[in-house]
């Protein structure tokens, strides 16, 4: 009987956690960039369960496997495309196809899709918030959002022509291991990036990859599974209490 507080004291923990997740995808869907996580949940513990007669216990037959915890296992990100969505800042910039953008920030540089920048007060192209974003040569400085971007990132005057920079975008070879994601839409790289020609177009914000409909799906779902281990739960508690009461016979 007593197995039960921890299958379902795990459930009560793990789907918990699995809120908290769906509740982050779901508070990021305006995020530029953003991408979703899925939580994973696992078992350990597993035992073989046996049959024994009432008298005869000599020959126990085995009859199959049982696990006593659910655990979670990890979250796994999705690097599918989001949505472009045109704006009317010409220091917005969105990537069509693979790669990220290269920003330097306090603890190194990190990696994103977002390509909401500003100026910073120096004139430096910025990602607010993180850091200043990295061209081929370093950080860029324009001094002015009178810009024109082609689409390998080249950025130049709208007015004289002058060069500023190229904006630095990098891929990785595997994501899974290569990457892990430090906050919001910002990744560190545990993997080596590499310099990559991708698409990129002005004007353009990339939306959140959050399927809204799918969270919300799958947030009823939890609730549900985590109300019912709570509700049993409690009554393993109540036997447990009763059985204290009883005392032995």
């Amino acid at each position: 009987m007593f197995k039960g507080f921890y299958n379902l004291a795990s459930g009560v923990l793990t789907q918990t956690r699995n809120l908290n997740v769906i509740g982050n995808n779901m508070a990021n869907i305006s995020t530029p960039g953003f991408r979703q996580d899925t939580f994973t949940q696992t078992t350990f513990q597993d035992e073989m369960i046996y049959r024994i007669g009432n008298t005869d216990k000599s020959n126990p037959t085995p009859i199959g496997r049982m696990n006593c915890i659910v655990t979670g296992d990890g979250n796994v990100t999705s690097y599918e495309q989001g949505g472009l969505t045109p704006t009317s800042s010409p220091l917005d910039f969105a990537l069509e196809g693979s790669g990220f953008f290269a920003v330097q920030s306090g603890n190194g540089i990190t990696y994103t899709r977002n390509g909401s920048f500003v100026l910073d007060d120096q004139g430096y192209l910025y990602l607010d918030g993180v850091g200043r974003v990295l061209g081929t040569n370093g950080p860029i400085y324009l001094g002015t959002d009178k810009i024109a971007c082609d689409s390998l990132g080249n950025l130049t005057s709208e007015q004289t022509g002058q060069y500023f920079g190229r904006i630095r975008v990098v891929d990785f070879q595997d994501y899974d291991t290569e990457l892990e994601k430090s906050t919001g839409d910002m990744f560190v790289a545990t993997g080596t990036p590499r310099n990559v020609d991708t698409s990129m177009r002005q004007k353009f914000i990339e939306d959140s990859n959050v399927d809204i409909i799918k969270e919300y799906t799958q947030m009823m779902a939890t609730e549900r599974a985590l109300q019912s281990a709570a509700q049993v739960l409690k009554m393993y508690d109540q036997l447990a209490g009763k059985i204290v009461q009883i005392g032995p016979t």
